[in-house]
């Protein structure tokens, strides 16, 4: 073999071992397997939920105030207000509300998502849930904007049931960007 022919051959290999090291990159960089789509929107449910929760439960106001594109034309929330909170707490949930925006944001940049779904955020909805964990009627009926202590319980319920179902869908995604837009980092 010639130097010539050596170098082209060497030439050749390097070209195209960046194009496939690029063709990896990019992929692995941008590219979310259809298996995976489906498992990214169902969170919005739970972002949704979340975002206006927290929204109105701090501010009065929800994404159709704050991020109106974020909503995408779904119906406002049943039963959503503002909490009688304290301010600290009030300061805390607007910055969760905020966070719940970004994690739409997310996932709605990576995946084509859906409008918001119709929500159910008001009393009487959190009243039938807890008298369910309790396994009989609450006396006075739960109310979580009643006060601090009662929107933090309800923010720690949310959350929680929400949680399972990332750590349950998260070793069905195949690809590592899903897992970081899965997880509010992407």
């Amino acid at each position: 073999m010639t130097s010539s022919s050596t170098t082209t051959t060497t030439m050749i290999t390097t070209t195209f071992l960046i194009f496939l090291f690029i063709s990896t990159t990019v992929n692995s960089a941008f590219f979310i397997p259809k298996t995976d789509v489906n498992l990214l929107e169902f969170p919005l449910n739970l972002e949704y939920f979340e975002a206006e929760y927290f929204l109105f439960g701090s501010m009065g106001k929800g994404l159709d105030t704050i991020e109106p594109s974020l909503a995408a034309g779904g119906p406002p929330p049943i039963g959503a207000k503002q909490a009688n909170l304290s301010l600290h707490i009030k300061d805390i949930i607007t910055q969760f509300g905020y966070q719940e925006v970004g994690h739409l944001r997310a996932i709605k940049k990576r995946v084509p998502g859906f409008p918001r779904p119709l929500l159910n955020l008001s009393a009487e909805a959190f009243g039938t849930v807890m008298n369910a964990a309790f396994g009989m009627p609450l006396s006075p009926p739960f109310d979580p904007y009643a006060n601090d202590i009662n929107y933090l319980i309800s923010c720690y319920v949310i959350p929680y049931v929400g949680l399972t179902g990332y750590v349950g869908a998260n070793p069905k995604l195949h690809s590592p960007v899903s897992r970081k837009v899965h997880f509010g980092y992407g």
